[in-house]
């Protein structure tokens, strides 16, 4: 919803016509959201900077396989094809994974491409990750705005059963802000929701993920206030201004190669 609501605004983040038209789709009453503007500027910042290091895996494996768990309804291959389609065009395959309800929202209104394929399963399903190797290709997984409503037992099992079946790949994520862990109730776009999710997982320090397992390698760590210029409101730039705000209030993206 973040990236539709930002997208027609001027000097935007994020050109994602797809998740415009998306949205008008849709019969729900998303006007609650239109004062989340925390939401909506955090959403953009971080779909951004998880495109741009998509691309840059791209480039230099030009024949990859790409797999997004938890998709939802986004559309990141149409927005990527459409921002740098030579890019993208020679990628082996793309796979977006989710439950049952949101991929038959995904066939109902989202464009179909070729080099796209809608799997219903688990994240924590085994099957999607015979199907991705199958291609024998370079894999990124892209995980985005998912890990932080699972327990940390739940998503340290999903990344030792990736370095045990993996080789080789690389994943793209999202750490959700160290303070919101525990305090969804003051999230200015999940306090409306009837479905009262909860943040269950965050980490302080994400090099800790390194102690899991022996391949996990934390290759690059970006925190989103260093690339959100003035899109939060006054308030929250000052906070991430002290080195308590910096480290505790940020939500940071992470690239972890798994080797």
């Amino acid at each position: 919803m973040g990236k539709s609501h930002r997208n027609p605004k001027k000097k935007g983040l994020i050109n994602d016509p797809f998740a415009v038209d998306t949205i008008k789709k849709i019969d729900y009453d998303f006007s609650m959201f239109n004062k989340a503007t925390m939401s909506q500027a955090g959403c953009c910042i971080r779909s951004k900077l998880i495109d741009n290091q998509t691309l840059t895996f791209i480039k230099q494996h030009p024949d990859a396989v790409i797999i997004q768990l938890g998709a939802g309804l986004d559309s990141r291959l149409q927005r990527l094809q459409l921002q740098a389609p030579d890019t993208v065009a020679n990628i082996t395959h793309w796979y977006d994974l989710d439950l049952a309800e949101p991929i038959s929202i995904r066939k109902a209104i989202c464009p179909a491409h070729p080099k796209n394929s809608l799997l219903e399963m688990s994240l924590f399903d085994d099957d999607w990750i015979e199907i991705v190797q199958t291609h024998n290709k370079p894999i990124l997984i892209i995980i985005e705005g998912v890990l932080m409503y699972f327990e940390e037992a739940a998503v340290k099992n999903l990344f030792t059963k990736l370095c045990q079946r993996f080789d080789k790949t690389t994943v793209l994520m999202d750490m959700l802000a160290y303070s919101a862990k525990g305090n969804a109730k003051h999230h200015d776009s999940l306090k409306h929701t009837k479905q009262k999710s909860e943040f269950k997982w965050s980490l302080l320090n994400s090099s800790d993920m390194e102690q899991w397992h022996k391949k996990i390698h934390l290759t690059q760590e970006m925190y989103m206030s260093d690339y959100a210029g003035k899109r939060f409101p006054w308030w929250i730039r000052l906070i991430y201004k002290t080195p308590f705000g910096y480290k505790h209030v940020n939500q940071r993206i992470l690239r972890i190669d798994i080797s």
